[in-house]
């Protein structure tokens, strides 16, 4: 069976592709004149800067702005393929691209498939949090996709109430998942959000699925997993 892509719809993958390098070449073109506008304000930041944008002016001038724009129009194109979520379904296994990562899992592998907030997870016979990444396509046609070839899709959090706060002075919680929810939490304070999300991706390794809600982290342990790999590291 061939597979079914989910993520970018084909009006959205055109407005990436043409628009934004259309967009950036007309800014670029009229950015002197956009500049000189700027200039009449009261208060501007980074006012050397568009003075010298604005003293540009004839035709070789323009052209070059207009072919950076269109540069930066691609590389912004570039990077929203980059940062998006694409998704190849058959009725076998499912494959999950973003940024330079492809993971595959096969139906058998699948407990439970559902959307929490704006991310897509997977979650293991283990009851084990496989996957976790923002999804920004069509909510409907992603449930409708699984459902019709057979995976597990709930349209909610199945383990919603076995979630909880998490408490540091938790003496039932080992002190290395503390000491890596920790690391979490100051990435998160800090905005290191790519170090954030790889602790995320090792505490749901070893068996604890964690969620955010306003500034508190909630976990989900998986007792029978976190022990054997807490053993596995004796």
């Amino acid at each position: 069976m061939k597979d079914i892509q989910l993520g970018l719809t084909k009006n959205e993958k055109y407005t990436i592709h043409f628009v934004l390098p259309l967009l950036g070449a007309v800014a670029g073109w009229y950015l002197p004149v956009l500049a000189r506008w700027i200039l009449n304000l009261p208060w501007l930041p980074y006012e050397g800067i568009i003075e010298k944008i604005a003293s540009y002016s004839g035709v070789t001038p323009s052209i070059i702005l207009c072919i950076a724009g269109i540069v930066a129009g691609i590389s912004l194109s570039q990077f929203i393929f980059h940062e998006t979520l694409q998704i190849l379904v058959n009725k076998d296994s499912v494959t999950l691209m973003i940024k330079d990562t492809k993971d595959q899992f096969r139906k058998g592998e699948i407990q439970s498939i559902f959307l929490d907030g704006k991310s897509l997870v997977l979650v293991g016979l283990q009851e084990n949090e496989m996957f976790r990444e923002e999804y920004d396509g069509n909510k409907k046609k992603l449930a409708d996709t699984f459902l019709s070839l057979g995976y597990p899709w709930s349209d909610s959090d199945p383990y919603l109430a076995a979630y909880c706060r998490w408490d540091e002075n938790d003496l039932q919680i080992p002190a290395a998942v503390h000491a890596l929810l920790r690391t979490r939490k100051s990435c998160l304070d800090n905005e290191q959000e790519k170090i954030a999300k790889q602790v995320q991706l090792d505490l749901a390794k070893i068996g604890v699925a964690v969620k955010d809600r306003k500034k508190d982290q909630y976990i989900r342990l998986n007792h029978a997993l976190l022990k054997d790999s807490m053993e596995a590291h004796l």
